[in-house]
Parts: C-alpha cells; sequence; structure tokens
C-alpha cells in the first residue's frame, strides 16, 4: 500500500528550485547520520515508524522538513529520556559505590583491630608462660631449699 521510501532519496539534490543549500545539507546530514549509526545497543525503541504507519512519500520540500523535523524531534525526545536514564542509573550507581566504600572503610576497621586483638592476645599468652616458668623455676628452688633446711633438722 504504502512505499517505503529509503532516506538517502532526499540525498539527491534539490528537487525544487527554491530549496536552498544549507536545508539539503542539514536534511542530508540528518538522514546520512540515521543511515550509517544503526541501532544503539540497548535502545528498545524503534524511531522509525511501521511502514503501514509512514506516510506516503512527502511532495514538497516544506513536508519533507516537517517529516524530517518530526522525526528529529522525536528522536530527541528518545534519546533525551535514555540519556535522563542513564544519569539516573549513575547516580543510583555512585551511590551505591559510595556505600561500598563506606562499608570497605568499616570491614578495614574491624580487621585491623581484629589484627591488634590477636597480637595483644599472643603477647598475653606468652607473658603468661614465662610467668608460668619463672614460677616453676621459683617453686623448684623453694622446694630444693625447704628439702635441705629439712635435711639438717
Amino acid at each position: 500500500m504504502f512505499e517505503e521510501n529509503p532516506p538517502s532519496r532526499y540525498l539527491t539534490g534539490p528537487s525544487h528550485p527554491g530549496d536552498s543549500q544549507e536545508t539539503n545539507t542539514a536534511t542530508g546530514g540528518v538522514l546520512e547520520a540515521r543511515e550509517n549509526t544503526g541501532p544503539i545497543p540497548g535502545d528498545t525503541s524503534n524511531s522509525r515508524p511501521p511502514a503501514s504507519e509512514q506516510p506516503a512519500s512527502p511532495s514538497s520540500p516544506e513536508q519533507r522538513l516537517a517529516c524530517l523535523r518530526t522525526l528529529m524531534s522525536r528522536q530527541k525526545a528518545e534519546y533525551e529520556s535514555r540519556v535522563a536514564s542513564l544519569e539516573q542509573r549513575n547516580r543510583e550507581l555512585q551511590s551505591e559505590i559510595k556505600d561500598m566504600h563506606s562499608k570497605l572503610g568499616q570491614q578495614r576497621k574491624q580487621h585491623s583491630l581484629v589484627e591488634m586483638k590477636m597480637r595483644n592476645a599472643e603477647r598475653a599468652k606468652e607473658d603468661a608462660e614465662r610467668r608460668n616458668e619463672m614460677l616453676q623455676k621459683e617453686m623448684e628452688e623453694f622446694f630444693e631449699t625447704f628439702g635441705e633446711i629439712n635435711k639438717w633438722k
């Protein structure tokens, strides 16, 4: 029913003596970019309506320009929406990163406290072992001395 016209047909040059070079250059650049860029990764929107929704080929440059402006405004709205969505996701991720950094700092502090407590416990254990050895020697000396005193009695 409707024939889908490729955007490149608009790039063939002025078909109307009133078309300015600026208009052709501007519309050509937009259409060229549309042809050459392909789909954007992650883009679920479809900028180009199906052939059944596309109007019949515009006959005048004003109609072509109006169609291009409509297309550009639709694309702009879609891209602005995606940019806003990506910016929001970026803010969420930045917040998550900030929270993770905070938690990491807390875990590092806890880890250093645990290490310090372990070192202190190890030192206390070594001190207790030394004291026990000293007490053992003192007891042995005491009993040796006490035993010798008992011999003399």
